[in-house]
């Protein structure tokens, strides 16, 4: 048997890795990357990179449609799938809905414009349609209210990959049943359905209106919705109704806007990030604790997947990292490379020779063998110390996990 994955982002590298890890000799691997694959990891895991690094072969889509018993599993692909190209293939798909609703495109937006309650994914069969394929399995699971289009897209992950990972043996040994999807059932977007590249927040709308746009369109590493030339990160509806025409600014400061609508009055509030990760830089605690009334700044990460809590740990403002933590900063974060504040720790001992943030980080109990993407944990960087550095920091773990290395 060949099984090829086919796609990107974390979802397609999570079932590699279990499919790298669980093999033993049952079928040969290979990967089809999407049109777009740079082999780098920024904010998603990269497919290319991750194949790379476990030998796993990666094939053009035209190279795999003469294969003999091909197991096909799409995971965010790119490309429409003829099935009839394929010689000896069963083809799989997991999409992000629960099919037949919003079959296409952008379904990390449309639920929240149509305020809908509840999503899901769904484990599918390709056929030569969009999405029409029979059902296998789905997970279906609630939607916040204040839920954004980036949180929903980590919660498709989440789910997708659950689904993925509960089906696959099925799928290998091929004993899986499905469904036929209810046809007037069906929604459908296609990609002219948003023209992401000029989104308008129509102000003229009742106050909940203009909060579903600006939640489904916040994906930071997309865009920011735009209101009157400011980037919003976060809305909140107030009891106060309007007396003023829908989209006049009512009020305004540094950290946003008071607008009217056809209803309520609604709070746009400003995004400030690159402002609050220099103040973690510098060590200007009032800035971050004006920054960070905002809430949603706190685990927001930058270009380079540093988050604030990440920042102030590598620069040793040990103030703001135990504010930051304070405010509900996640401190399992990692950057894009998979570098945790354990890491980031370290460095800061070795910089500014303050073993505090690193002693704090292990009383908290991370874990010091989590590895960043390069497959190396910290005692792999301490281990490259000087002997009177890395004595220290073995020490100082020694203490908090009572184990021996």
């Amino acid at each position: 048997m060949f099984i090829c994955i086919a796609g990107k982002n974390n979802i397609a590298v999570n079932v590699l890795e279990y499919l790298v890890k669980n093999n033993n000799k049952r079928y040969e691997l290979g990967v089809v990357c999407n049109k777009t694959e740079k082999g780098i990891n920024t904010w998603q895991k990269s497919l290319r990179y991750f194949a790379k690094k476990y030998n796993v072969k990666e094939y053009r889509i035209e190279n795999i449609y003469q294969i003999n018993q091909l197991l096909f599993i799409s995971l965010e692909f790119d490309r429409i799938i003829n099935t009839q190209y394929f010689k000896d293939a069963r083809l799989y798909n997991i999409h992000f809905s629960l099919l037949p609703k919003y079959r296409g495109m952008y379904t990390s937006a449309f639920p929240i414009l149509n305020g809908e309650e509840k999503s899901g994914v769904t484990l599918h069969k390709i056929d030569n349609g969009i999405d029409t394929g029979d059902i296998i399995s789905q997970i279906c699971f609630e939607l916040s209210p204040m839920i954004t289009s980036r949180e929903l897209y980590k919660k498709y992950i989440f789910y997708g990959t659950k689904l993925m990972l509960e089906y696959i043996e099925r799928l290998i040994n091929n004993k899986i049943c499905s469904v036929s999807q209810i046809e007037n059932e069906a929604t459908y977007y296609s990609k002219k359905s948003i023209d992401y590249k000029n989104i308008d927040i129509d102000l003229c709308q009742p106050s909940n209106i203009i909060d579903r746009q600006i939640r489904a369109f916040n994906f930071r590493e997309y865009q920011l919705p735009i209101v009157y030339g400011k980037e919003i990160i976060e809305t909140k509806i107030t009891k106060i109704k309007s007396q003023y025409k829908p989209g006049r600014i009512i009020y305004e400061d540094i950290h946003g806007m008071l607008i009217s609508s056809m209803d309520y009055n609604i709070l746009l509030l400003y995004d400030r990030l690159d402002e609050l990760l220099c103040a973690c830089k510098t060590g200007d605690i009032k800035i971050v604790q004006d920054i960070c009334i905002v809430s949603s700044h706190i685990n927001a990460k930058g270009f380079n997947g540093w988050s604030p809590l990440m920042v102030a740990t590598y620069y040793n403002q040990k103030d703001i990292v135990k504010y930051l933590i304070m405010a509900g900063a996640n401190i399992c974060q990692k950057s894009n490379n998979g570098t945790n504040l354990l890491m980031y720790a370290k460095d800061a001992y070795l910089t500014y020779r303050d073993i505090t943030l690193f002693n704090f980080f292990c009383d908290l109990g991370l874990d010091e063998t989590e590895k960043d993407y390069e497959g190396h944990d910290l005692l792999y960087y301490i281990q490259e110390l000087e002997y009177d550095n890395s004595k220290l920091l073995y020490s100082i773990m020694l203490k908090n996990k009572n184990i021996n290395y």
